[in-house]
């Protein structure tokens, strides 16, 4: 049923019973050096807040451009959370020109006042302190910014941060929801869905997501989405990308199936077979494939198998004869030496001996210089030793008897270690001969089997064939019922887009108010979820129209028609939109002086506004907004004394 049926005659909505302001808004915004004043000081209020910059086509204009609101923009997604408030490069230039410097803001959260106060340089530390103003907050007990995060997302978001994608997760649902009420100047407002320009290097969570990821936060944020269909959701994707995955592999499959069907036909020339496939076919394929391999390998064996397996026994017996000769002949090379050094022991001392043996025969005593005959006769009166000849005789006989065998056996060893080398060169060159025939009649066997190896290879295409014909049935045969529970899963996630249809009817019915409250007139538009996401259309006196304007027109209003809803007290967004320069974004003129009396017309829903927001322009707004109650801070590209850091970079 079409919207247009519930279409109310003007705006109309019922303000969330007991609430007094805004869930979340901003009461001031302060940049100071350490131990100085705040050189600015900005107050801001419940309701509309204009930031102007004025553009050099404005009349008394300097240059707009570069004033420095997109930076203030920054600066309070800065304290409300996000990571960074500048381009690498532009915050390194702040930093070196405000090394002690701080950014803090003043904000009510539920009725509760928090300071956070944030650094300008790099080596300074968050401070985040409730009950407290900026003043106090430096010395007072101080909490960390990822805490200040999670009293938000506890206190403004809910349950809903438990409904965020698996990238954003519980812990960055708060980092989301800031990014699109607070969506960059640079997304031009082209879509709905596009919060942050990489270029900035804001560090948002939201940046690398897919427009289905950001889509769920905006349910999650609207109440549009449950556990359930998440779970759903995740699941259908899931078999969507299985089913794409067998779609593309049965695909493959069959191109190879033709291709190996047509190569075993030529290769084994089959006239006729079965069907393609089919199991007679396969069967046919295996038995001809068999009978030319066995064929081939009987011709192949007659040819060269006897030879080169004689030849190879011949070797293998030589190789073993080689390695124990060589075993041997390295045994009794280690043994000579030592039989060596043993017979020059031995020749030594028998020197020795010899020696004692010619001064023995009546010399004079060594002990006593008596003749030895005298000394036999009547003993040495000077020494008890005596010279025992016998026995030194006994042992130069028994030395000898030891050199005469260690000459023997070095005599054994060194002829064994002749004939051992010349059996290791025998065996060696014989060797050799066995390896050049085993080659060469391996060479001959590559060259004469050739067609064995082609009729082994034939074998595997046939049994390869056969294996793919069996993985394309097991893939077709799991496609059928995959796809019946796609669309059983498809069905169960309407019913769940269903279940927030009265959510997503009733933003559609804001959408459209909100449309024809910027561009009185013939015109309307509507909301619509569907599988493929959430559409905005806006119809042109019933034609449904898009260009780049109606695109800004289209971002403009779903953020107001939300932000409305937030008024209700039926959604989870903070009821703090923040718009940085949507004139820019080729909004018309007549439309931009609408937006202002929308805005003040939502301040009258409530005994105070119960919502808050920041618009920031270029573009001079109406003279009604020119005053104090409205324009919360002016500033200009030159000279560098009114620009928002009253400094140039």
């Amino acid at each position: 049923m079409s919207p247009e049926l519930f279409e109310r005659e003007r705006f109309s909505i019922k303000p969330e019973a007991g609430r007094t302001e805004p869930r979340l808004w901003i009461r001031r915004l302060a940049l100071w050096n350490e131990g100085e004043k705040p050189f600015r000081d900005i107050p801001f209020k419940k309701g509309l807040n204009i930031v102007w910059s004025p553009d050099p086509r404005s009349r008394d204009a300097a240059i707009g451009h570069g004033g420095g609101k997109s930076t203030l923009c920054r600066f309070i997604r800065y304290c409300l959370g996000e990571d960074s408030f500048a381009a690498d490069l532009q915050r390194r230039r702040i930093a070196d020109k405000f090394p002690n410097g701080w950014v803090g803001a003043e904000i009510f959260l539920e009725g509760r006042l928090w300071s956070v106060v944030r650094p300008l340089g790099f080596r300074k530390k968050d401070v985040v302190a409730e009950g407290v103003t900026l003043e106090e907050a430096l010395n007072a007990p101080a909490k960390g910014i990822e805490a200040f995060r999670e009293t938000i997302t506890a206190t403004v978001l809910g349950d809903s941060a438990a409904l965020m994608p698996p990238a954003i997760g519980q812990a960055h649902a708060w980092e989301a929801a800031l990014a699109w009420v607070t969506r960059d100047q640079d997304c031009r407002f082209a879509d709905y869905l596009e919060w942050r320009d990489p270029k900035t290097d804001s560090h948002s969570p939201v940046r690398q997501l897919s427009a289905g990821e950001l889509l769920v936060i905006v349910r999650a944020l609207i109440g549009a989405i449950t556990k359930e269909e998440i779970t759903t959701q995740n699941l259908l994707e899931q078999k969507n990308r299985e089913l794409t995955s067998r779609t593309q592999n049965a695909v493959r499959l069959k191109w190879q199936i033709e291709e190996t069907r047509d190569a075993v036909f030529n290769k084994l020339n089959i006239v006729s077979a079965g069907a393609p496939g089919s199991p007679i076919e396969i069967q046919m394929f295996s038995s001809a494939a068999a009978e030319n391999l066995a064929r081939e390998s009987r011709v192949s064996f007659t040819l060269v198998g006897q030879d080169l397996s004689s030849v190879r026994e011949q070797r293998d017996e030589e190789l073993a004869a080689f390695h124990r000769v060589s075993s041997e002949l390295r045994e009794i090379e280690s043994v000579l030496p030592i039989r060596e050094r043993l017979l020059a022991q031995l020749l030594g001392e028998n020197q020795d001996l010899g020696n004692q043996l010619v001064t023995a025969v009546n010399p004079i005593c060594t002990i006593c210089e008596v003749p030895i005959d005298v000394v036999l006769a009547e003993g040495c009166r000077i020494s008890k030793a005596t010279c025992d000849l016998e026995k030194v005789r006994a042992r130069i006989a028994a030395v000898m008897a030891d050199i005469q065998f260690e000459q023997d056996s070095i005599r054994k060893l060194r002829s064994d270690i002749g004939l051992l080398a010349r059996r290791q060169n025998e065996h060696s060159e014989r060797l050799e001969k066995l390896d050049a025939a085993v080659k060469s009649l391996d060479r001959a066997e590559g060259d004469r089997s050739q067609s064995v190896r082609d009729a082994r290879n034939l074998v595997y295409d046939v049994e390869r064939y056969g294996v793919m014909v069996s993985s394309l049935e097991g893939h077709e045969r799991a496609t059928e019922p995959l796809t019946q529970e796609i669309e059983l899963l498809k069905q169960k996630a309407s019913e769940h887009r269903a279940a927030a249809a009265d959510t997503i009817r009733h933003l559609s019915l804001l959408f459209a108010d909100v449309l024809r409250e910027l561009i009185p007139g013939e015109i309307g538009g509507d909301v619509k979820l569907d599988g493929k996401g959430l559409s905005l259309n806006v119809r042109f006196h019933g034609n449904e129209r898009s260009t780049a304007a109606i695109d800004s027109l289209k971002v403009v209003a779903f953020d107001l028609a939300v932000l409305a809803m937030s008024i209700e007290g039926q959604t989870r967004t903070p009821g703090f939109l923040l718009h940085d320069s949507p004139r820019e974004a080729d909004l018309g003129l007549s439309i931009y002086h609408q937006l202002f009396e929308f805005a003040r017309t939502l301040e009258g829903y409530g005994s105070e506004p119960l919502f808050q927001y920041i618009l920031t322009t270029t573009t001079e707004p109406p003279q009604s907004f020119m005053n104090d109650e409205w324009l919360r801070l002016k500033i200009l590209g030159a000279p560098a004394s009114e620009r928002l850091l009253l400094s140039d970079l």
